[in-house]
């Protein structure tokens, strides 16, 4: 089988649909910022951040990262029975494990942040992980227009219930996280059955083999999944340490602008995942790609660079004033997170050839990296000093990960563009830091650099993509060399 010019057209059409499926829940989180900047303190902010991630940390250690593997094996089952197999058996492991995961609560409670929360946690904990198992495996099914649609019903009862318990009843703290419980859960329901799940419930499919191909999988993906938290959010907890739960705070909402670009990229990661898995050992796999790498590269960089430019104006509208110091923070998040997304795609590389120990290996150099620099920078430099810690940490795994990754897989890369657009943007980062007018020229002209580097790829997929009748009244892009192979 050869990567065809249908290939790229179920990449961007899984990618759309999975667009229209998150863009909702995934901008909610942006749009309901202000309503937690206004209805929580930063100390309040800083404090039900903490819970949150604690429960982040949570969720794959006792659910032993088993739904990637349902996507995994999922994708590759081609038979009912098999499927039955697969997913009976990730869902006996999240039930185990979070039976399991009951043992240990009580514990949790000698954490003082977490104290009055141990069991909304660990529901958070129960509901997040059926989530995102029937969410996962439902991909796996390629069932993606369903998963379009739990996501815009989960974002219709995200939003409800924000309004209800922050505005309307005031619960605060507790609201925020009930608000987030309900919506997992409707949306587990609602893919449990309008996927027909329960279909794929047999425990006479239930198999020991399968479950130790699956654990083998999933082994080093527990780890490098908790590598990868630690390295994102193990500031939060350093930062509450040394300067209190209201810097948190200040730096939960730091992290909200470059949610941006993490909201945009899961869509197309979703669907990228899927193509990665089903094309693997495909003839022209290399070209494929080299040329959706690319393309994912320049759009991020542009998009970034967009994000730099309006980074200011956009936190004085979007926050409460009290926030207002994150916008000194978020240039350099931005930049982290830009190659936090590169490390992702890269990722899938590993995830396709099954050598998921490389993947481990990579998570861990991070978090070592930024663990060390976190105790290294934060006491002195606060914020600034995780900032820069989690853009080292995930800059240095982007560059093994782009030299390491081509071995498995013969794909092709520029450094030149690379190193030249991160230039650009970290000039774009520093500039954020100054006020006056003056800085918008340059920002405005460094903006207009990065897009025209980039625009001969932004070019390209909107030649791709575009239809017929659009193209032909833009005689230019008929002229541009379209990003899949002609047919």
């Amino acid at each position: 089988m050869a990567v065809s010019k249908q290939s790229y057209k179920k990449l961007f059409s899984n990618t759309l649909i999975f667009a229209i499926g998150s863009f909702g829940s995934k901008l909610l989180v942006l749009i309901l910022v202000p309503l937690y900047t206004a209805a929580l303190s930063p100390e309040q902010y800083g404090s039900v951040d903490l819970v949150a991630q604690t429960a982040n940390i949570l969720l794959p250690i006792f659910t032993l990262s088993v739904a990637e593997a349902a996507l995994r094996f999922g994708l590759d089952a081609d038979t009912l029975e098999k499927r039955q197999t697969v997913y009976t058996t990730c869902l006996a492991v999240v039930c185990a494990g979070l039976a399991v995961m009951a043992a240990i609560f009580p514990l949790l409670s000698l954490f003082d942040y977490l104290d009055g929360f141990t069991v909304i946690l660990y529901i958070y904990v129960w509901t997040a992980a059926l989530k995102q198992l029937n969410a996962t495996y439902v991909r796996s099914l390629e069932k993606v227009k369903l998963f379009a649609l739990g996501g815009i019903l989960t974002t219709l009862a995200m939003i409800l219930l924000n309004i209800l318990f922050l505005l309307v009843l005031k619960w605060g703290m507790i609201g925020y996280l009930l608000a987030i419980i309900l919506s997992d859960l409707s949306s587990s329901v609602f893919l449990f059955f309008a996927a027909g799940l329960y279909k794929h419930v047999n425990i006479k499919r239930f198999s020991l083999s399968a479950l130790r191909d699956m654990l083998k999988y999933c082994a080093p993906l527990v780890p490098t999944t908790i590598l990868w938290l630690i390295t994102s959010i193990s500031d939060r907890f350093i930062i509450t340490y040394f300067h209190g739960e209201a810097m948190n705070g200040i730096n939960t909402v730091a992290y909200k602008i470059p949610t941006i670009i993490t909201t945009v990229f899961t869509m197309f990661s979703q669907a990228w995942n899927m193509s990665a898995i089903q094309e693997n050992g495909s003839k022209g796999r290399e070209d494929f790609y080299t040329k959706v790498f690319s393309f994912n590269q320049s759009f991020m960089y542009v998009m970034a660079a967009g994000i730099l430019l309006i980074n200011r104006p956009l936190t004085y509208i979007w926050v409460n004033p009290a926030y207002h110091e994150a916008m000194l923070y978020s240039p350099i998040l931005t930049l982290a997170t830009v190659f936090t997304c590169f490390n992702v795609f890269l990722g899938s590389v590993y995830i396709a050839e099954k050598r998921t120990r490389r993947s481990f290996t990579t998570s861990l150099a991070a978090g070592i990296i930024n663990i060390i620099l976190n105790f290294a920078l934060i006491p002195r430099f606060g914020i600034y000093g995780a900032a820069g810690a989690t853009f080292a940490a995930y800059f240095t795994v982007f560059f093994f990960r782009l030299f390491d990754t081509p071995k498995l897989i013969g794909f092709k890369f520029s450094l030149p563009k690379i190193l030249i657009n991160t230039l650009l943007m970290t000039a774009m980062a520093v500039l954020n830091q100054f006020s006056g007018w003056w800085v918008y020229v340059g920002l405005a002209a460094l903006f207009a650099i990065v897009l025209a580097l980039n625009f001969s790829q932004l070019l390209k997929i909107a030649a791709f993509i575009l239809p017929k009748k659009i193209k032909e009244k833009l005689p230019f892009l008929n002229k541009t060399e379209i990003f899949a192979e002609k047919e």
